[in-house]
């Protein structure tokens, strides 16, 4: 990514709000979050990391903290590109220490320093996804964990829930995963909500995701894994 690329996402982040938000936009953010905060806490790989003694996480592009209740029982450094980010993290969490701001395309640790990865809805904003796919490698200790979350390019779904972005923003597919030094353990998609439900109102729109989280969005990821929006992708470092 050029200078003035890597300068603008930046100045988005440091500028961006999410109370400012529409209240759908909040609802269907919440949605993805409750979604694969199932999936990531009941996948058996996330149970073993997290049974085991001494384990070291990286929340790589942890934003404010969507996901900290996965980890924050755990020994994590949270990171991401965004003081402003990293600013409303310690204002919502409560969190003094262990946040660190940088560059995932440059992470600032050394090599073999984490047990596991995650990095949720980033490699999208990013043009050199795979160097920068390669520097969580790098971190990882040999057959570390990563779990990669990106708006998935095969969906069936054309539209993207963060459609007014105004920032370098590609969708990813499986296979733009198949890199060097990693196997695939796992992947899946999901978030099967159809745009249309956005034009409801509110209270109506949140009955129905109450739904899709019950179950149905589930089911559809079953029978359709590969054209949910969202891709889940599980890699081991070999």
């Amino acid at each position: 990514m050029n200078k003035r690329e890597d300068k603008k996402i930046k100045n988005f982040y440091e500028d961006w709000n999410v109370e400012t938000l529409p209240k759908y936009v909040k609802i269907l953010m919440k949605m993805e979050e409750k979604l694969l905060t199932n999936i990531i806490t009941n996948s058996d790989d996330f149970k073993t990391i997290y049974k085991r003694k001494n384990t070291v996480i990286l929340d790589c592009g942890c934003g404010f903290g969507s996901f900290y209740n996965l980890t924050k029982n755990l020994d994590t450094i949270y990171f991401d590109f965004s003081y402003n980010l990293l600013k409303k993290f310690k204002n919502i969490h409560n969190l003094e220490t262990n946040k660190i701001c940088g560059d995932v395309s440059n992470l600032p640790f050394k090599t073999g320093s984490f047990d596991l990865v995650l990095c949720i809805n980033v490699l999208e904003h990013i043009k050199d996804y795979k160097n920068a796919i390669n520097e969580i490698k790098r971190v990882l200790k040999n057959n570390g964990t990563a779990i990669f979350v990106v708006v998935n390019s095969e969906s069936f779904i054309n539209e993207d829930i963060f459609n007014d972005f105004t920032i370098y923003h590609k969708p990813l597919c499986l296979k733009d995963f198949d890199i060097e030094g990693f196997y695939l353990k796992d992947y899946k998609t999901f978030y099967f909500i159809p745009p249309i439900l956005k034009i409801l109102p509110t209270s109506i729109l949140e009955k129905i995701l109450n739904i899709f989280y019950k179950g149905l969005d589930g089911k559809l990821s079953r029978i359709f894994k590969r054209k949910g929006q969202f891709l889940y992708v599980i890699l081991k470092k070999k």
